[in-house]
């Protein structure tokens, strides 16, 4: 998907993305609980610096949003919960209470730093 993102970039446009990933260096053990414990995204083995220089581009830069994402994390179970009536009378129970509970893990492996919220650019 990069190398077509490349392909139908002008020559030197850029590429900028959000991404939730497992913070670098982590033991096998860790590695499988951010897998665990964050979006599906998390499990990816490769960086995403490294498959974006794969695909072709350049000026790969990574900034951490982690703290942002933090808050943002804090803020949407804070919402839930204080609406949960209303909440639960559109989502259903099963989907509210699934929704909360992985919000809370996601949290928990934030603060254990296990996982890290980076907004990526690269140049095409």
């Amino acid at each position: 998907m990069l190398r077509a993102i490349k392909r139908v970039l002008r020559p030197g446009g850029r590429l900028a993305f959000l991404t939730i990933h497992a913070a670098p260096g982590l033991s096998d053990t860790d590695r499988r609980r951010a897998s665990r414990m964050g979006p599906v995204a998390v499990a990816m083995r490769s960086t995403h610096q490294s498959l974006l220089r794969t695909a072709g581009f350049s000026q790969v830069e990574e900034t951490d949003m982690t703290a942002d994402y933090l808050t943002t994390l804090r803020g949407w179970v804070d919402g839930w919960l204080a609406n949960e009536a209303a909440v639960r009378a559109v989502t259903g129970d099963d989907a509210f209470d699934t929704r909360v509970t992985k919000r809370i893990k996601t949290i928990a492996a934030v603060e254990e730093g296990l996982i890290r919220r980076s907004l990526v650019t690269a140049t095409g």
